[in-house]
């Protein structure tokens, strides 16, 4: 049994989309590092995995995990906002909790080249804080929704969204389903509060 982070139940959401679906078991995480990958979820379905991760830190961590549990994820460091695979490459795309760390025009970037390496029919998984979501307000604000944050003790930047804000982003895609986690609480821990996740389909 994995021993992941609650914080990733959605993510099953998003791997049962994924095996109602006929398409090639290839997915991409965009963001991919850190001691709890959900990549995890889909390499014990046999999907074949891949993970695009831009500090070194966060990789480490996701391949410590791989070699305990007998895992290969495939990561490798780079940029989301230019990845470096070819068009149509992948069936499945998602970044959780990953996404948001950058400003809007960057995460427009970033879909869009999610878009990019995705097959025709091929679906996307990703998530934004709202405005409901706790931290917002916090630091100096850079942009409207924008703001600049501590985590870890670094300065790190956060982008907050209005309902339905992100679905400029989401032009070339059929929306499957749009969802806000108002509270999500399990003996004692909260966490996702006022989250909103995207699934959509890429237009064929």
């Amino acid at each position: 049994m994995l021993s992941l982070h609650r914080r990733d139940t959605p993510v099953f959401d998003f791997l049962n989309e994924c095996n109602k679906s006929n398409l090639p078991k290839k997915i991409l995480d965009c963001g991919a590092g850190g001691g709890s990958p959900p990549l995890a979820i889909f390499f014990v379905e046999g999907y074949e995995t891949h993970g695009i991760e831009i500090l070194d830190s966060q990789i480490e961590r996701a391949e410590a995990f791989a070699l305990k549990n007998n895992m290969d994820f495939n990561i490798i460091k780079g940029d989301m906002k230019e990845l470096p695979y070819e068009d149509e490459s992948f069936s499945f795309v998602f970044s959780h909790h990953t996404i948001f760390h950058m400003s809007k025009k960057e995460v427009g970037k970033a879909i869009q080249e999610m878009e990019r390496v995705l097959i025709l029919g091929g679906l996307i998984f990703t998530n934004f804080p709202s405005y409901d979501c706790v931290g917002y307000g916090e630091g100096k604000e850079m942009e409207k929704g924008e703001f600049l944050q501590k985590e870890f003790g670094e300065d790190v930047l956060h982008s907050y969204y209005e309902d339905r804000e992100a679905d400029m982003y989401f032009e070339n895609f059929d929306f499957i389903s749009i969802r806000k986690w108002i509270l999500l609480k399990n003996e004692g821990w909260v966490d996702n509060l006022g989250m909103i996740e995207y699934i959509a389909k890429k237009k064929l």
